[in-house]
């Protein structure tokens, strides 16, 4: 029995070496998590703290059912996005109680068309999706989410809407940019890429993390203008309290169906082509099984819908992660956060 369950969960030849490495991934992409997990949590119109929930109990149970080796699941861009639309489409204003009453419903709605796709095992439907459409519509995204975030970068609030919105958001906010958040932003961004390049081993953004609260701290960063994360209650997260305009049910089953083919689209394409990389095959159905229960956990905190997530998994696999005992290690990290750290958050700059 315990042969079988370490089989399955570490595989065969797993020795001391791998666990510290799962330790180390872990470690780095729990703290990574943080500000991403935020940052998304505010795109899709909660406040930034459920994008810690989100990465607690949903990664705990994705890494329990999922059979992939180290594959990332939390918080991630497309639901964010597509959610947020959806907020903007019935007028619901971001950060609102009523935001956080309609989000669970949406995550609630989406867990239970991923149930259905796995009871009618329409994940073998993925294998008919063309990569290069699915590759354009997270671009797409990708793209709306940068243009949505940029002004974060140098002080600005972010923006809202469509493309077009954004983008005269972004030239409206550029004459009012502080040269501070600018300097910090693009050194963050140079900084990080220097070191993947030169030295992919060493934890970069963490340090960056780290540099920024004890400028904050110490340096009086906040005296010059640079905004600040908002800080975060510190505890478990409490209970959601969703409720339903019936008026908007035909609208939400619509939205909840097409961001429910998204997760289930996007993760097991980018999974199923991470275990080929190992020679593994990947089963499609179980997969969406640990897609639905990881998103009914997500309701049960009151986050958004969560999703596999392509960069951090990128992450896990740059610092040798073997096993998801580095999603677990990942969730702790997040868990002694909001136990104990979350003040911490508090002296983080947003354009860092």
């Amino acid at each position: 029995m315990l042969n079988a369950l370490r089989k399955r969960y570490f595989g065969e030849g797993y020795g001391t070496s791998d666990l510290f490495r799962d330790l180390v991934a872990g470690i780095v992409v729990g703290l990574i998590s943080i500000p991403i997990s935020m940052g998304y949590a505010q795109v899709a119109g909660l406040p930034m703290v459920y994008g810690l929930y989100g990465s607690l109990i949903p990664i705990l149970l994705y890494a329990l059912f999922t059979r992939t080796k180290y594959f990332v699941f939390g918080v991630d861009a497309a639901p964010a996005a597509l959610v947020g639309g959806t907020l903007l489409a019935l007028d619901v204003p971001f950060g609102s109680l009523q935001a956080t009453r309609l989000v669970p419903i949406i995550t609630l709605m989406v867990a239970l068309w991923l149930l259905i796709f796995y009871l009618l095992k329409a994940g073998r439907m993925v294998k008919y999706i063309s990569m290069p459409v699915m590759g354009g519509f997270i671009s797409g995204i990708c793209c709306s989410i940068i243009l949505m975030q940029l002004p974060k970068l140098y002080g600005a609030q972010p923006g809202r809407g469509e493309a077009i919105d954004l983008l005269e958001h972004v030239i409206d906010t550029i004459p009012r940019a502080n040269p501070m958040s600018l300097i910090l932003g693009i050194a963050t961004i140079v900084g990080i890429r220097l070191s993947k390049k030169w030295f992919p081993l060493f934890p970069t953004p963490v340090l960056v993390m780290v540099i920024g609260v004890l400028m904050t701290k110490y340096g009086r960063l906040a005296r010059t203008g640079v905004q600040i994360l908002p800080w975060v209650r510190s505890g478990l997260p409490p209970l959601p309290a969703p409720r339903l305009d019936g008026a908007e049910l035909p609208d939400l089953l619509f939205v909840t169906l097409s961001i429910a083919v998204v997760i289930m689209s996007e993760t097991l394409l980018a999974s199923k082509n991470e275990e080929i990389k190992h020679g593994n095959r990947l089963r499609e159905n179980p997969e969406v099984l640990a897609y639905s229960l990881a998103n009914l956990a997500a309701f049960a905190v009151g986050c958004l819908p969560v999703n596999g997530s392509i960069s951090r998994t990128g992450l896990a696999k740059q610092y040798g992660a073997k096993s998801q005992l580095m999603s677990v290690v990942s969730a702790l990290v997040i868990l002694i956060v909001l136990l104990n750290f979350t003040w911490i958050v508090g002296y983080m700059p947003v354009c860092m």
